[in-house]
């Protein structure tokens, strides 16, 4: 270490220095930490800081210990907000890794469910062919009306206007009826 000798001036003016810088409010934590790492014998008339110090650091500690418990609640209520979702709609739990993508763009389980029921709606059983149909190999086709000529029209005809085809149907069966000529279905 260099040493040189001060003057009485130069010794009264780094003195000077050092008194400001130890009891400025912004500098005096960095000047006890100087102070403890080359006299630590002196750094005891910084015990304020030091004490101070150690209570910042408890009060983090505290501080960090309750954010990590609301944190552990919001996480077990999230969790049990996503049991429910599956539980009350029966997803299993593919179901529930699609929903999830959804759930962590819009962080909530009851849209993310609401989302995913839009898009993959459950199967309706009225749309699938009767039980007997399929365990007999037979195939289930929509069922044809006779069109005007008395034919029976083809599915794409009938989809283009099926309320006309419909009703023609209806209207022509009503009048078999009160004609006293039912048609071979009720035969």
């Amino acid at each position: 270490m260099n040493t040189r000798q001060l003057s009485p001036a130069e010794m009264a003016s780094l003195s000077d220095l050092a008194f400001k810088i130890a009891h400025n409010e912004k500098t005096r934590p960095y000047f006890a930490q100087l102070v403890k790492a080359v006299a630590p014998a002196e750094a005891k008339a910084f015990n304020d800081v030091f004490i101070r110090n150690e209570l910042s650091a408890f009060k983090k500690q505290i501080d960090d210990d309750r954010m990590k418990d609301k944190m552990e609640k919001v996480a077990e209520r999230r969790q049990a907000q996503r049991n429910e979702v599956q539980r009350r709609f029966k997803y299993n739990d593919a179901q529930m890794t699609e929903m999830q993508k959804l759930y962590d763009k819009y962080g909530d389980w009851e849209a993310a469910q609401a989302l995913y029921a839009q898009k993959n709606p459950p199967e309706n059983p009225m749309l699938k062919p009767p039980k007997e149909v399929v365990e007999m190999g037979q195939q289930w086709e929509f069922p044809t009306v006779p069109g005007p000529d008395g034919k029976m029209l083809e599915f794409k005809d009938y989809v283009k206007d099926p309320r006309k085809h419909s009703n023609n149907l209806a209207i022509q069966m009503i009048t078999d009826f009160k004609r006293g000529k039912l048609s071979p279905a009720f035969a």
